[in-house]
């Protein structure tokens, strides 16, 4: 078994109590439509389904910090900051009503005397436009969340570290707004997958060049997309990218036969929790949004 299945993979998780559709800062997020309302007890059965997992079947450990009232988005706890090894760089949110968020985050990080270093208040950056690949960090910019400027200043931190490379790539769509949302990294098979209509033309010569050796993998419309049962059959996007993998195992909410026999192939095995994400899709997000992830150096 590789060192990186053996590795501890540490996590931070917010119980979704006062997870809700309030407004709209993302083409998902419709709080005046007919499916645009998360029910609460779905809510909490399936972030607990997924934390379960997480836990018991990926062998995840997690930490938990405590939900704060009127931040009906703080369960996405991967979006409030970036944990490599001993340093926390909170996240400058694009989107006013998740600011407050953050605070919370710096006070658990510097409570257990983790380094902490900000950004300047015009460089945007989110938590959940970067990937962790072998030691180095794909990191998603565009017109909206995380902006050039966030990519320069994070990488300017990292100069001195083990961090080898920061490696920026563009999105090109309102709908696909964090990178974590559209490419994923599969670290016990050296994999990577993503949604190439994301992207700028550019993304999978990108990725290919700043990651020789890793099998980088296109994956189309169709297997990606899906009419959703929960939103009276529209067609959507199903999140299947927004997943996490540790020993091999792969936690999504919805994998489609294509996807499936490509992971089995790489020898990982596909768990997708009963009933999925569809409350916290809702507002744009599922399990890799739900989780902070250690990432760290070898």
């Amino acid at each position: 078994m590789s060192d990186l299945r053996m590795a501890i993979m540490k996590v931070i998780l917010v119980p979704p109590v006062h997870f809700d559709v309030k407004e709209s800062y993302n083409t998902r997020m419709r709080p005046d439509h007919p499916c645009g309302k998360p029910d609460k007890k779905r809510t909490f059965l399936q972030w607990a389904r997924m934390a379960s997992t997480a836990i018991h079947d990926l062998g995840i450990t997690a930490h938990f910090i405590e939900p704060v009232e009127d931040l009906y988005d703080m369960t996405f706890a991967c979006d409030p900051g970036f944990w490599v090894d001993d340093l926390f760089i909170p996240a400058n949110f694009w989107a006013s009503p998740r600011k407050p968020e953050v605070e919370h985050f710096v006070k658990w990080f510097r409570d257990r005397e983790y380094m902490v270093k900000h950004l300047s208040p015009l460089a945007f950056f989110e938590g959940g436009d970067c990937v962790f690949v072998k030691n180095k960090i794909i990191i998603g910019y565009g017109e909206n969340r995380t902006n050039l400027q966030g990519v320069e200043e994070v990488a300017s931190i990292f100069k001195k570290s083990r961090v080898e490379k920061v490696v920026p790539i563009r999105r090109v769509t309102e709908e696909f707004y964090h990178l974590n949302s559209v490419l994923t990294y599969y670290p016990s098979a050296d994999l990577i997958m993503y949604y190439p209509k994301a992207f700028e033309d550019s993304a999978g010569e990108q990725l290919a060049f700043n990651f020789p050796g890793t099998r980088i993998v296109p994956l189309s419309e169709a297997t990606l997309f899906r009419k959703h049962p929960d939103f009276d059959g529209e067609y959507l996007y199903s999140y299947a990218l927004n997943a996490v993998e540790r020993n091999g195992k792969v936690l999504q909410p919805y994998c489609h036969e294509i996807q499936e026999k490509i992971l089995r192939d790489h020898g990982l095995e596909v768990i997708v929790p009963e009933d999925g994400s569809s409350e916290f899709e809702r507002s744009g997000g599922s399990y890799r949004c739900l989780m902070m992830i250690h990432n760290v150096t070898q």
